[in-house]
């Protein structure tokens, strides 16, 4: 399956293509003789929907009519699936496991990045922090000819197969491991309080897991709001002079990762309301619990009772 954004993020259009043409499309025959495949260039358009909020909305798509509804169903539980925005495009499968799919916060996060890119042609070096399936990533190299060198880093081998499968770069640079203990310049066997000097970027990108749990900053540093709070409070030492790093912050984790001033003032690029359509949270009446007293707001509409806002924020050294 095909998702193609625009470039506002107002459509999403759904094509089919490669085998689900003959498996789901009903192209199995052509001329009369049996077609069993077709190649994953080969595809057909499906539907559009408007203002979406999710890339996979349920509710949009039971509100269909049953044959295209059934249709659309069915395609979005296929694999491979590729995801395209301003001519970027990545693609995801089974052999990339436990990464996510680029998702509507993804794409807002590269909405910024059209624009920033082309005000800022100062930048020579990038990291991305946590960087999944590499869709930003590649965005950043492919919108940006300045940019000489770029490194991609996940604790996940399976985000790092991802940004290789999907990017063919030689200004990219991966690394699988602890990004905080890299960008230190860390090295086996020295402590890991002791401070190094590190290398520096001119642009740190971070689009973590950001809806906080119960305890999440003191049992998981990997869940992504200890790592936000982290470049919030202490990113200005990576970065060159003129330096910026851009980051997605949900309302739900602000007064987490905000509990101290930092050093860097924030401006908002952007913003938008999305759902909260997790079922570990929706079936886990403690973590609902905690999110409502975080800000989670309750308020049906468009199929959806919890929402929260995401800003896509500029720190700038």
């Amino acid at each position: 399956m095909i998702i193609k954004i625009s470039e506002d993020l107002g459509k999403e259009e759904i094509w089919a293509n490669g085998m689900e043409l003959p498996n789901i499309m009903g192209m199995d025959f052509v001329g009369g003789k049996r077609v069993s495949s077709y190649p994953s260039n080969s595809k057909k358009y499906i539907y559009t929907f408007t203002n979406p909020v999710l890339m996979t909305d349920n509710y949009k798509i039971g509100k269909l009519e049953p044959g295209l509804r059934d249709t659309l169903f069915s395609l979005f539980q296929c694999k491979p699936r590729l995801i395209e925005y301003d001519h970027v495009s990545t693609y995801w499968d089974d052999t990339h496991k436990g990464v996510w799919c680029p998702s509507i916060d993804t794409l807002l996060f590269a909405k910024v990045l059209k624009k920033f890119l082309k005000e800022n042609k100062n930048l020579k070096t990038g990291v991305e922090i946590g960087c999944g399936s590499g869709f930003l990533t590649k965005y950043v190299l492919e919108k940006s000819k300045e940019i000489n060198n770029f490194l991609a880093i996940d604790i996940n081998p399976y985000a790092i197969k991802s940004v290789e499968d999907n990017i063919g770069d030689e200004r990219l640079q991966v690394h699988c491991g602890d990004a905080l203990k890299k960008i230190n310049g860390a090295s086996p066997g020295v402590p890991q309080n002791t401070e190094f000097r590190g290398k520096k970027f001119d642009l740190i990108i971070c689009n973590p897991p950001y809806v906080p749990r119960p305890g999440s900053i003191d049992d998981n540093p990997y869940e992504g709001v200890s790592l936000m709070r982290h470049l919030i409070q202490k990113g200005q030492k990576y970065l060159n002079d003129g330096g910026v790093l851009i980051l997605n912050v949900s309302s739900l984790a602000e007064d987490l990762v905000f509990d101290k001033e930092p050093l860097m003032k924030s401006v908002v690029l952007d913003k938008m309301k999305v759902p909260l359509k997790v079922n570990n949270i929706m079936n886990n009446k403690d973590w609902l619990k905690y999110l409502e007293s975080k800000g989670l707001e309750k308020n049906m509409h468009d199929g959806y009772l919890y929402w929260q806002e995401l800003k896509i924020l500029e720190f700038r050294k």
